[in-house]
């Protein structure tokens, strides 16, 4: 074995530390050494010597150096690529720590319009359970108007939705955890649905819909689309809010109808749809999280948190 294999064995065997990840992932982040110090709160010098440790221990350079700014080279890439990993199951280790030591229980009532992202939801709630064990939790599906009536009756602890309500009405609070457009699609049945069929919007005149129950954001959103268009919804179309119910008509292979991007993609992913290659509806992406201006539970907060932790996972942030 080589000496630089030798060195690279030993630094990765013995030699290679936290504060050698954190100041490579800092320096892949923001580039210059003055920097990396300063979100550090240490100077210049105790950084570069950091690298150089890094270096002398590896054999081989990490960085490229070019002025005030730095540049990793592909060894310093491969590192901080894992090093990001590393940092993050570390930092979800602490967060797990750190609930199980405050030891939080109670009870959380979670709801949610159909429309959320099923993995969104599921990832929250295994996060929550596993930082919570004794912690319980019950769930509805509901639209966002009955959910927001079960919070401000103090029937529910937080729910989730898909639009921002007026809050100079309610004593709710209320966070965007991501954004994703709703799609139209087709079941791969639908004449439509072939995936090497191009597309035009006269193409979607006298097909039958399954829409959003009328008076909701997106029905609304969709028929203004569609009237934009000169197309009107079909005779035979079907408003309803049962998720399940709209993908078995999609994939019967007779309707149209919008999802969330991330759904449809699931879907589509598995042959059984077809995403439309139309512009998407921005204005329905928010997913949004609502909760009691004045809750104090412990679990319920650290359900926000888990939320907010599982849409960062899902956008890969």
């Amino acid at each position: 074995m080589s000496a630089i294999h030798e060195s690279i064995e030993r630094f990765f065997r013995s030699g290679l530390k936290l504060p050698h990840l954190r100041i490579l992932v800092s320096l892949a982040d923001l580039g210059q050494v003055t920097r990396v110090a300063s979100a550090f709160h240490v100077t210049q010098p105790a950084i570069s010597k950091q690298i150089a440790e890094i270096e002398h221990a590896l054999g081989v350079p990490v960085v490229n150096r070019s002025g005030n700014s730095v540049e990793l080279t592909g060894i310093g890439q491969v590192i901080v690529a894992c090093g990001r990993d590393v940092l993050r199951h570390i930092e979800m280790a602490r967060r797990d720590v750190s609930a199980l030591a405050s030891g939080t229980g109670g009870h959380v009532r979670l709801g949610a319009v159909v429309t959320i992202p099923e993995p969104l939801t599921v990832n929250a709630v295994q996060l929550f359970l596993r930082r919570a064990p004794n912690a319980s939790l019950s769930f509805v599906e509901a639209t966002l108007d009955r959910l927001i009536k079960q919070l401000e009756d103090g029937d529910l602890d937080v729910a989730l939705g898909r639009n921002r309500v007026n809050s100079m009405q309610t004593q709710l609070k209320q966070e965007t955890l991501h954004r994703e457009p709703f799609v139209f699609v087709a079941g791969a049945h639908h004449p439509l649905g072939a995936p090497e069929r191009a597309l035009d919007w006269h193409d979607l005149n006298a097909c039958r819909w399954i829409t959003p129950l009328h008076g909701s954001p997106a029905y609304a959103t969709l028929i203004e689309t569609l009237t934009a268009h000169d197309l009107a919804l079909a005779a035979g179309s079907v408003e309803s809010s049962s998720l399940a119910l709209n993908l078995a008509l999609l994939q019967g292979g007779e309707f149209l109808s919008i999802l969330p991007l991330s759904v449809a993609r699931q879907h589509a992913m598995r042959g059984t749809m077809r995403v439309l290659p139309l512009p998407p509806l921005e204005p329905l992406g928010e997913v949004v999280a609502y909760w009691r201006a004045d809750a104090t539970l412990p679990a319920a907060q650290l359900f926000v948190a888990c939320l907010r932790e599982a849409s960062n996972e899902a956008l890969g942030e």
